[in-house]
């Protein structure tokens, strides 16, 4: 690799390291952060115990939480919540009670994610460059330093970024497999599967998604098929491992203990429960967690689109959040590299690996009932970053003009991320009409996660309000910011009093008077005031 290559990749990941670490000092606690993420995975480094939330599986949970080990970080263990498996008293309790600086563990907790993050740019770097050169190379990796959505989950300390990341080294590893069907390259590809099952479960996809580019790809007979069970062993091991080799009954230690016993009675009577109760097993809590996961998914989740709000869900919500998410050359890049495939000297497998994951994730999620945003994504990124990357060695090796449009794309691409930072979570693009738009066709994780309350505390100060009334929908405690609030009254969802208001995104619709009324004020995009004093 030439040097000056090296150094390109050298100031990228330092451009990318910097926004992150200016992402993490700015934003207060998200809601998954808070509520169920790094408190929990701290308890686990401590007692090896996954009683609390296990909804989530725990290596980014403990990869947060492995530097508040070093900072000697008390753990209400003695509390009520930590035998009940309360995750969000629990981490209430943790974050505002038993520890006094709760900026400080989350600043910690958010910075092992963004190095990650950073291995899963040079990893997409490294594949864009062996599949389309130098120019690929660098190209993708730009696509993936200023991405806003890379951005914003590099920058917290929750599982979207690391199941991406080892989602991406999966299809990597097991396109090598197909080309050279070498045992260490299936055992690789077990193992990097088995980090994204303990990444987050929406990793059960990963299968479908290698039979699938399997079958595409035509390389199926080159397949040694005793391979299989040893892939599949491994992935085994590396969850199990994960969850340090736990062996224990489905039902010990498990929240919503009731809900269970029922199910299982259902489904399998008294014998079934009995078995459940008194019966070790491995992998008790990954398997429990997966259960409640399929429910979860099946009963749907309160999401929002285009103004309206929904259980059931919408087949193109993902299609929508997608292209009003990213940056439009981001959009560009990989539908140019989707029109030229097959002039980018690509080959079956190659195109099979790209395009076989972004298509499945497309129509398998048109169903999904719980739509919480365009974070579930994140695995298929980089493929679409390598399309993007193939586009622009394409067109560089075309030279002049075209030479000259890819480096205005890329240039646009990169000033969109920076003009918006801090605030990557909201962002939106040109089409959407920024994130002012954008609250207006997404909610939830996509604008307003409760990541704004330590802007709320300066903006209160500039302005020397003496008190806001707060719509605030998130579990951080605005009084550890000491902002001077009281909550908002339910009469005044219909009409407000003389007050200054600070309205969440993501509940404003609740407050009626909102709608056709300008904010005098956002913070970060995620939070509106209304000064609505009579003699301000």
């Amino acid at each position: 690799m030439k040097t000056s290559v090296k150094a390109a990749v050298f100031v990228l990941l330092s451009i990318f390291v910097i926004q992150g670490v200016w992402a993490i000092a700015d934003k207060s606690p998200t809601a998954d952060e808070l509520a169920h993420h790094v408190a929990s995975g701290y308890s686990y480094l401590l007692t090896g115990d996954f009683r609390m939330n296990p909804a989530s599986p725990p290596v980014p949970r403990m990869l947060a939480a492995f530097p508040l080990l070093f900072l000697k970080a008390r753990a209400p263990l003695d509390h009520p919540s930590w035998k009940e498996g309360n995750s969000p008293v629990f981490a209430h309790q943790f974050f505002y009670v038993y520890n006094k600086d709760a900026d400080q563990l989350i600043f910690w907790a958010r910075i092992p994610i963004l190095f990650l993050s950073a291995l899963f740019g040079l990893a997409v770097f490294l594949w864009s460059r062996k599949l389309f050169g130098d120019a690929g190379g660098l190209a993708g990796l730009c696509l993936y330093v200023f991405c806003p959505d890379i951005l914003a989950h590099s920058s917290l300390g929750t599982a979207d970024l690391s199941v991406g990341f080892f989602s991406f080294l999966t299809f990597v590893a097991f396109w090598a497999y197909l080309k050279e069907p070498l045992l260490k390259r299936a055992l690789w590809t077990g193992a990097a599967a088995g980090l994204a099952f303990l990444s987050k479960f929406t990793a059960v996809l990963l299968f479908p998604i290698l039979l699938l580019v399997l079958l595409v790809s035509g390389k199926i007979k080159s397949v040694r098929f005793w391979h299989v069970p040893v892939l599949l062993t491994t992935c085994f091991l590396t969850v199990w491992a994960g969850y340090f080799f736990e062996i224990k009954p489905l039902l010990k230690n498990t929240p919503d203990s009731p809900k269970k016993i029922a199910f299982l009675k259902k489904i399998g009577g008294e014998r079934l429960v009995r078995f459940s109760e008194k019966t070790p097993i491995p992998l008790s809590t990954f398997t429990s967690a997966v259960g409640s996961m399929v429910f979860t998914r099946a009963k749907g989740t309160h999401a929002y689109l285009l103004g309206e709000w929904s259980g059931k869900g919408w087949w193109y919500y993902y299609f929508i959040a997608f292209f009003v998410k990213n940056t439009i050359p981001f959009l560009l890049f990989g539908l140019l590299g989707l029109v030229f495939i097959r002039r980018l000297g690509a080959d079956r497998l190659t195109l099979a690996t790209l395009l076989g994951p972004l298509l499945f994730f497309f129509l398998v999620t048109m169903p999904d009932r719980a739509q919480a945003g365009i974070r579930y994504f994140l695995p298929v990124y980089p493929l679409w970053i390598a399309l993007g990357a193939g586009a622009t060695a394409y067109f560089w090796k075309k030279g002049g003009l075209s030479r000259i449009c890819a480096v205005v794309l890329l240039l646009w691409h990169a000033a969109s991320a920076l003009l918006v930072g801090p605030h990557y979570l909201a962002y939106f693009n040109e089409i959407a009409g920024g994130p002012e738009g954008g609250r207006r066709i997404l909610r939830d994780s996509n604008i307003d996660w409760g990541q704004d309350l330590k802007g709320l505390a300066r903006v209160v100060k500039e302005a020397n309000y003496p008190r806001v009334v707060l719509f605030y929908a998130w579990p951080a405690d605005p009084g550890y910011y000491k902002i001077p609030y009281r909550k908002i009254k339910d009469e005044e969802l219909l009409k407000p009093e003389n007050e200054v208001y600070a309205v969440a995104v993501h509940r404003m619709d609740r407050a009626v008077w909102t709608k056709g009324l300008k904010p005098d004020r956002t913070v970060g995009h995620s939070i509106l005031i209304y000064d609505l004093r009579s003699s301000k």
